[in-house]
């Protein structure tokens, strides 16, 4: 009989949990099966799996949370789960209250101090450090950034943590890549210079910042375009500030793509302003299309992708870095500016560097001849397995 893991999640779209979700049951070994539980019927995903939907709102109210969360246990019950893995902040809380099973927990969350003042802030901290984390058997984390601030932060062993990356479904993203662009697309490349983000369009990806750099490329080399795939709460901001900016036509918002391998792979720089990240699994998916990364080194994933050994410098670094497998920048401020706000000097420094390359490409060409063979380290069917060997102890 095959071994069964729960995995408890609120959806199963637009996310890079989500994804890593869908790896696992796409990839789990032979002698393993994966069932999924939902908060709701979001899914844009594909998995092997079988799906439950909690009938109840989960956040309609506390009557319908507790429903929601006695109809979870009842599913665990139901599939004799040997192993149960909560995700996202709800995921989480609810797997590690579950009483039939010691939980496994997945944090997938950028380290942040904890909000231990007041009540409020001290009652979570404390269930949190001294009850729900301490009876999961194992706590998986995304990055060593991550692990340690676990280890600093709630006073959990090193051995209860285990690090394991992001997988990255390598083959599938390259069989994607090569997908025909249609006239319009092709006409937005016939430009060399190419700079690109994918991400969702919100304050902490930094992609406001990269519009304000571009602005400064465009001005020192006219050839340049910027493509950003994505959507989020930030791209009537992001639109205006293009406009602003003066760079309709060479500067566009494409919005969510289900295929956004297709415009990496024929871009000639990914930027990842971003001010904080889980892992970045978007500098795995440009890898794996043989596209050059200049990241911010910001916490967690970024540096541990690109430079793998060395330390993280975040605030401290001041000029560019240059990785074994990509190049680490500047941290952004964050801030929203306007357009007449002249450039910060983190935006001078990016925008400096981007003229740089892309005057002399040898650099990236280095790096593109590395891309794969970086992917192929974080590739799917490796990861995955070692999820299986850590939550059934093999």
């Amino acid at each position: 009989m095959k071994k069964k893991l729960v995995i408890l999640t609120p959806k199963l779209s637009e996310g890079g949990v989500e994804r890593v979700i869908s790896y696992l049951s796409s990839f789990a070994p032979s002698d393993y099966e994966v069932v999924i539980v939902l908060f709701k019927k979001e899914i844009s995903y594909n998995t092997r799996s079988r799906i439950y939907i909690l009938r109840n709102n989960y956040y309609g109210g506390v009557i319908d949370r507790i429903k929601s969360i006695i109809e979870f246990f009842r599913i665990l019950l139901r599939e004799r789960a040997e192993a149960v893995l909560g995700c996202k902040k709800d995921g989480r809380n609810i797997a590690l209250l579950q009483m039939f099973s010691k939980p496994f927990i997945r944090i997938e969350a950028h380290p942040k101090s904890p909000p231990i003042f007041g009540l409020r802030g001290k009652l979570p901290y404390f269930l949190k450090t001294r009850i729900l984390y301490r009876r999961a058997r194992k706590i998986i984390v995304i990055s060593a950034a991550i692990k340690q601030y676990f280890i600093e932060n709630y006073g959990l062993p090193s051995s209860k943590i285990v690090v394991i990356p992001n997988p990255c479904d390598v083959k599938s993203i390259r069989m994607h890549a090569s997908e025909v662009l249609d006239k319009q697309e092709e006409k937005f490349f016939e430009i060399n210079n190419v700079l690109i983000n994918v991400g969702r369009l919100s304050k902490e990806k930094g992609q406001h910042h990269l519009i304000r750099v571009f602005r400064h490329v465009n001005g020192e080399i006219p050839n340049t375009r910027l493509i950003l795939v994505g959507d989020g709460p930030l791209r009537p901001y992001l639109e205006k500030l293009i406009s602003d900016l003066c760079l309709e036509g060479k500067a566009l918002v494409l919005g969510w793509r289900p295929n956004p391998f297709k415009y990496m792979a024929r871009s000639t720089l990914f930027c990842l302003p971003s001010t904080r990240e889980g892992f970045g699994n978007v500098i795995v998916e440009s890898l794996a299309c043989g596209l050059p990364v200049m990241a911010a080194d910001c916490l967690s994933g970024p540096r541990e992708i690109l430079a793998p050994g060395t330390e993280y410098k975040v605030e401290k670094l001041r000029k560019p870095e240059y990785g074994d497998y990509g190049i680490l920048m500047p941290v952004m401020d964050g801030k929203l500016y306007n357009a007449k706000d002249p450039l910060t000097w983190q935006e001078e420094v990016w925008a400096e560097e981007i003229i740089k390359l892309l005057k002399d490409s040898r650099p990236l060409e280095e790096y593109r001849r590395k891309a794969l063979r970086r992917a192929l380290d974080f590739d799917a069917e490796k990861q995955v397995k070692k999820y299986f060997e850590v939550i059934f102890n093999e």
